[in-house]
């Protein structure tokens, strides 16, 4: 059920458009957008990229998938005149209609993931921000306590950087992208960027093969749950 409610999500911008195109140009340029719009909202469901704007993406597709649909709408009248009116079954009308409800959709995602602030997450490696010559060698499939998940990573120098120097250029690296001192020697910041106000937060130790990293994600107002 969630994958079929999960299509018809991305999908119902493009049916709609659909009812309601009427000339060639400009009807395969508002398929074209809407379908860029589409593949990103599939890539941030399935982690082809990382952002800190996640639940806005979610959230606000609606809007801008109704924004792109009305421009084309705008554009077709000045092409083609005013849509004929009709005494009933109106596809314009029906299409307000559904764009309508995706919309609120939309509103009720904004409100779950503030709702989602008081429940712990897996952060991605996505969110280390590395420095050129290092990468990421290893990570865990990481676990969950009480109030907070976590995972282990290894992060590496490919210019054979010893480990104090690799952990030392990895914190200066997170502090200049916006991760602040937190408790017990971490680093954190927020994981999302407005409607999303989870905590992120890294430890950073050394390991013979670099800097050890435990990355983990918590509850708004948790701290970090770590023994």
């Amino acid at each position: 059920m969630s994958l079929v409610l999960g299509l018809l999500y991305l999908l119902l911008p493009a049916a709609c458009w659909a009812f309601v195109v009427r000339t060639r140009v400009v009807g395969v340029t508002v398929f074209t957008v809407l379908t860029g719009l589409a593949v990103a909202l599939v890539g941030l469901e399935d982690d082809w990229y990382f952002t800190r704007a996640t639940a806005e993406i979610e959230a606000g597709y609606p809007l801008v998938c109704g924004l792109v649909i009305l421009a084309g709408g705008l554009a077709e009248r000045r092409l083609r005149g005013p849509r004929p009116k009709k005494e009933s079954n109106d596809p314009a009308v029906g299409a307000a209609v559904a764009l309508t409800a995706h919309a609120l959709v939309g509103c009720v995602i904004g409100v779950g993931y503030q709702l989602l602030g008081f429940e712990a997450f897996l952060p991605d490696a996505g969110e280390l921000s590395l420095p050129p010559g290092l990468t990421v060698v290893s990570e865990t499939d990481g676990y969950c306590g009480s109030n907070f998940c976590s995972r282990t990573l290894l992060v590496g120098s490919t210019t054979g950087l010893p480990p104090a120097e690799v952990a030392a250029r990895l914190r200066a690296a997170l502090a200049a992208d916006g991760w602040t001192p937190g408790p017990r020697n971490t680093l954190r910041r927020p994981h999302g960027w407005l409607l999303d106000g989870r905590l992120s937060d890294i430890s950073i130790g050394e390991d013979p093969r670099g800097a050890a990293v435990d990355l983990a994600g918590s509850e708004i107002d948790a701290g970090s749950g770590r023994p």
